[in-house]
């Protein structure tokens, strides 16, 4: 099988003041045959003509943007379908080869690591995992990166690994700047531990923005051009695609938006300012509000939980739903003053609250939403725990066919 150039990943960050070069005809190949993916994955096995007419090209173009990918056994011909009625040649659908490249990905968590080795038609073929304290030092959060990476990775030809962390990153390094949940990760140099030991080209990037490429490639943003893709429970965040793009700042900055303010002189935040967004909106802002008022198993509070007592008829627990709805509202009703997502996709603990929770959230967004035709619209993820994995195989997507990433 052949081998994808992607070792001049679209991730590579410019000084501010370099020009902006032409694209070459190399990477324009490169670009096209990333949208034939995104395309793919998207609409399922499609015939030339189909794929053709979505990319608004001629037979010939078509073919010529495929035939690399076939023959570097990403892409197969499907045995012919019958022809329609109206008669003519058989259609051969193209479709992602089961014997395709394969793709690592890795989501790095305040307490755990899973690792998840996934073909290029995002089917998870293996996923082990390994979990640690939130005190950990730095050596036993590594320990269990390789326990559960070596579990997934050690018998595969990866074409790259993807990996999601948690906390503020720098992706030119592939390590974790800061992560207040658990201190031993700060620093971490993820990326090149992985690429020591499974001799691989990897990219790391924040949580959120790996969350949001799941959600492009893979989840409910596959036919969406602009939303945001929300991460909530002990902490928040978004990952934003806005005209098909993942919006990142330089080096992997940007995406917490668990700290912008919503209440100046508000609690104090782990991060040492006062007001955030995460202070009124997170679990540990859920457990303390359910103590004060006097709610069951307060200590353990999550969505799920709290959707439970709410279905028994507690009308303090649809009280609390409603304010943390609103308080969830409200960050992102802020983004959407600012940069007009349209669609919110939310996971994490959220999820958990059902669709009482989803109607809750939605009600505060009309009411808080800025004036306009349409109000935004909240989505709650079909596959919560599967998506980030899959985003850090579209990390690895984006970058070896030069796509939106």
């Amino acid at each position: 099988m052949g081998t994808i150039d992607y070792r001049e990943p679209v991730l590579d960050v410019r000084p501010r003041n370099s020009s902006r070069k032409l694209i070459t005809a190399s990477r324009v190949g490169e670009t096209n045959r990333g949208r034939v993916l995104e395309i793919l994955h998207r609409s399922g096995p499609s015939s030339r003509a189909e794929l053709a007419r979505v990319l608004s090209v001629n037979r010939a173009t078509i073919a010529s943007i495929l035939q690399p990918l076939i023959d570097v056994g990403v892409l197969v011909e499907k045995p012919p379908i019958a022809a329609s009625p109206a008669g003519g040649k058989p259609a051969r659908p193209i479709w992602f080869s089961r014997n395709g490249p394969l793709l690592g990905a890795v989501q790095v968590s305040p307490d755990f690591v899973a690792a998840a080795l996934l073909g290029i038609d995002g089917n998870v073929r293996v996923r082990a995992s390994a979990v640690y304290e939130r005190d950990a030092d730095s050596q036993t959060i590594l320990s269990a990166l390789v326990e559960a990476t070596s579990t997934c990775f050690s018998a595969a030809d990866l074409i790259g690994i993807g990996v999601a962390a948690s906390g503020m990153v720098k992706i030119s390094t592939g390590s974790i700047i800061s992560m207040h949940l658990t201190p031993g990760l700060n620093g971490i140099e993820i990326g090149q531990t992985l690429e020591d030991r499974f001799g691989t080209p990897v990219l790391v990037d924040h949580h959120p923005r790996v969350q949001a490429l799941g959600d492009l490639w893979f989840g409910l943003g596959r036919d969406i051009e602009d939303f945001a893709s929300v991460y909530t429970g002990e902490a928040l965040g978004f990952g934003i695609v806005h005209r098909g793009s993942i919006i990142r700042g330089r080096d992997g900055a940007g995406g917490e938006s668990g700290h912008t303010t919503v209440q100046l002189d508000g609690a104090l935040c782990r991060c040492g300012r006062r007001g955030c967004w995460e202070t009124v909106a997170t679990l540990g802002w859920l457990r303390q509000k359910s103590s004060e008022l006097g709610l069951d198993n307060a200590s353990e509070m999550t969505a799920a939980t709290l959707l439970s007592q709410v279905s028994d008829g507690n009308t303090v627990a649809a009280g609390l739903m409603s304010l943390y709805a609103r308080n969830l509202a409200v960050g992102m009703i802020n983004n959407e003053q600012i940069l007009a997502s349209g669609t919110y996709i939310m996971h994490g603990d959220v999820c958990g609250g059902g669709k009482p929770m989803l109607e809750a959230i939605q009600d505060w967004m009309n009411k808080l939403a800025p004036a306009r035709e349409t109000n935004p619209l909240v989505l709650f993820a079909t596959q919560p725990d599967e998506i980030t994995l899959l985003g850090g195989g579209g990390l690895i997507l984006s970058s070896a066919f030069a796509t939106v990433a």
